[in-house]
């Protein structure tokens, strides 16, 4: 059999791929492959059990390349991608912070609603098939053992290779004569010389920055989590795309809503007696104070009244800049994204599809799109699978 459109890969992209296709021209043979057991998988470890769907905040500004990504946004913008899951069956909610959910709070809703879609739309699936090579001749494309006339490769990067993402879709695509960027992991823990064993499991709401020697590459807010390997938490999350090969210094201000001046003054105005660990207590977690001080080589239970301007003022600028000499990642079986993929430049964006080989298009992760967290990634995913479904059953 010749399937006109054959999809592989069956994650987030694959899936809206599969849909957008079969809605733009339901006669169309359309399959879609997958390496697992199941379609789906890294859907349904996304958002900590909840799926965090998309972002209404979510506009090409905020990704890499994200002038190639602006058409797809433009077609599929944040609300259409709303739209679109409630037209198969699915309500989302949003949170102060922009990030949509679905009403369900449960990824397998997101999951079901879409191969639910997919499979009355007669979307056949083909699962545990690993694709190893694609070979275009004579106007068809050889996709493993079957057969099509378009192909649309939506395997993801090299994140989280036991939900489905081996990178085995790069080694596809440089088959057929496109380029892929260097790559690596992205929304990732960070390791650090220092030791942070004594810190370990202390959230702190933080300013980050992140240094390659003088030069600043990258910063964010929000939570840090502490662990005995270094630093992890959304903002830590977001400053991992910035960090390749080599050593950066980062920056961490865990008292963001103070200024230095105003948190001087309030350590000078507790009582002379108290210890300075218990002073500290009042603006941030103890062991987190207890940590800085030993940092700053002072005793945590020294007194206040004793401690002279120049030392406080020592204690509340390494608070404020609290430096971890960032030595790598936890690598892509702990990463959410892959940072990096095929050149943008080398397929259409209005349409997804490669200038180099017609017929074949991509879409999510395998191209070099991403974001940080809060469901902007995924937002890539539904509108570049959508515009790549939809360009290839109307061509």
């Amino acid at each position: 059999m010749i399937y006109d459109i054959m999809i592989v890969g069956c994650g987030a992209s694959g899936l809206a791929a599969a849909v957008g296709a079969k809605r733009a021209n339901g006669k169309l043979n359309v399959a879609a492959v997958e390496a697992l057991p199941r379609v789906g998988k890294k859907i349904l470890a996304t958002g900590n059990g909840r799926c965090n769907l998309t972002n209404v905040n979510a506009e090409p500004s905020v990704y890499r390349n994200g002038d190639f990504a602006g058409y797809a946004f433009n077609e599929f913008s944040p609300k259409r991608v709303i739209d679109f899951f409630k037209s198969i069956g699915l309500m989302c909610v949003s949170d102060s912070e922009g990030r949509v959910y679905p009403m369900s709070n449960t990824d397998a809703s997101v999951l079901d609603a879409l191969r639910f879609e997919a499979e009355r739309l007669g979307v056949n699936f083909i699962c545990e098939n690993h694709i190893d090579c694609i070979k275009k001749k004579n106007g068809l494309f050889s996709v493993g053992e079957n057969t099509a006339r378009k192909v649309i490769i939506c395997t993801g990067g090299c994140a989280s290779p036991s939900q489905g993402s081996d990178g085995s879709g790069f080694g596809l695509l440089k088959f057929l004569g496109h380029r892929v960027t260097d790559i690596h992991p992205g929304l990732v823990q960070l390791t650090v010389e220092e030791n942070t064993k004594p810190i370990k499991g202390i959230r702190a709401k933080a300013n980050v920055i992140l240094k390659a020697g003088e030069k600043r590459i990258d910063k964010s807010n929000g939570e840090v989590l502490f662990t005995d390997y270094g630093l992890s938490g959304i903002s830590i999350m977001d400053i991992s795309r910035s960090v390749a090969n080599g050593k950066y210094d980062c920056s961490v201000d865990v008292l963001p809503s103070c200024t230095f001046g105003k948190a001087v003054e309030f350590l000078k105005s507790m009582s002379g007696e108290m210890p300075v660990e218990n002073a500290l207590a009042g603006m941030m977690p103890r062991k987190l104070g207890q940590y800085i001080l030993k940092r700053v080589g002072i005793n945590s239970g020294a007194e206040v009244g004793k401690l002279n301007e120049k030392t406080i003022e020592k204690i509340i600028g390494t608070a404020k800049n609290l430096i971890f000499t960032v030595n790598g990642t936890m690598g892509f079986k702990n990463a959410q994204i892959t940072v990096g993929g095929a050149e943008v430049n080398e397929f259409n964006p209005k349409t997804m599809e490669s200038r180099l080989v017609s017929g074949l298009y991509c879409a999510g992760e395998i191209l070099n799109v991403d974001s940080v967290c809060g469901g902007f990634n995924l937002q890539w995913a539904w509108a570049s699978g959508l515009l790549a479904g939809r360009s290839a059953a109307a061509e």
